[in-house]
Formats: C-alpha cells, sequence, structure tokens
C-alpha cells in the first residue's frame, strides 16, 4: 500500500507542476495578445495620422498659386507616399495579426 501511496504522491507533484507551468504559460500568451492589441492600435494611430498629415498639405497645395506642373509633381509625391502609407499599414497589421509558427 505505501507503494501506491508514493506512486500518487509523485503524480500529486507531477501535475501541479504541470498546472504551475500551464499558468505561466497562459500569464504569456494574455501578455502577447495584451502587446498585440496595443500594437494594433499604434499602427491605425499612425495611418489614421500621416493620411491626416497628408491630407492637409494636399489642401495646402491646392490653396497655393502653382502652376500646374509643380502641382502635378507634388500630386504625384502624395499619392504615392499614400501607397506606401497604406502599404506600409497593411504589412505591418498582417505581421501583428499573423500567428507566429511553431517549429
Amino acid at each position: 500500500m505505501s507503494g501506491l501511496f508514493e506512486f500518487q504522491k509523485k503524480l500529486t507533484k507531477i501535475r501541479e507542476e504541470f498546472h504551475k507551468k500551464e499558468a505561466d504559460a497562459r500569464a504569456r500568451l494574455a501578455e502577447i495578445e495584451k502587446k498585440k492589441v496595443e500594437t494594433l492600435r499604434k499602427v491605425e494611430e499612425m495611418k489614421h495620422n500621416s493620411l491626416h498629415d497628408i491630407e492637409k498639405i494636399d489642401e495646402g497645395i491646392m490653396k497655393a498659386k502653382f502652376d500646374s506642373e509643380t502641382k502635378g509633381k507634388l500630386d504625384s509625391e502624395i499619392a504615392i507616399f499614400k501607397r506606401d502609407v497604406e502599404k506600409t499599414y497593411t504589412e505591418l497589421r498582417t505581421t501583428v495579426l499573423s500567428k507566429p509558427s511553431l517549429p
């Protein structure tokens, strides 16, 4: 009977250690999810602020007395930059939301 008790005691100890490690892993996952949410918020803010600032500049260009060639060049630069902002936003968002692959 004492042999049975020893095995049960060992199993209980292993079970406790397992649950302790499980709790730690879940806490770390929760931290990762919190960081993801914070990062997504910052990425959204980056996009919004950049596009807002670009719109302000675009409005200023429209009001300025530039010739059509100059306005065309500036419009082209703005369009390229907007695409860069959208591309970077999409890449960052995809990276944050993608689940890491396990080895």
